[in-house]
């Protein structure tokens, strides 16, 4: 029993850290909107507000929504990254193509 909850504690902060990562990088996104830029941050800090209602006994509301968010924080901020690689490799590609 302890193990396992050692080990779910390891993956809920490796799942944490991949999300605090892939919101800084898409941050980082200039060509971006703001508002993209800043949804998947806003995404991970009400997931992780839902998450800390627990501590004030209010497990509904963690139980809804929290992972839920955590995972569109991940799958937004994974998509971001991919259309920025795609567009990144189409610019280079570009000026080989005209020349």
């Amino acid at each position: 029993m302890r193990l396992t909850l050692i080990l779910l504690a390891l993956f809920a902060l490796a799942f944490l850290i991949f999300n605090i990562s892939l919101c800084v990088r898409v941050w980082w996104m200039a060509e971006l909107p703001l508002w993209r830029r800043i949804l998947p941050t806003l995404l991970l800090c009400t997931g992780l507000a839902a998450s800390t209602s627990r501590a004030w006994g209010i497990t509904a509301v963690a139980e809804a929504i929290a992972f839920p968010l955590n995972a569109a924080t991940a799958l937004l901020g994974t998509y971001e990254s991919g259309r920025q690689r795609a567009r990144r490799a189409a610019a280079r590609r570009q000026p080989e193509a005209s020349s």
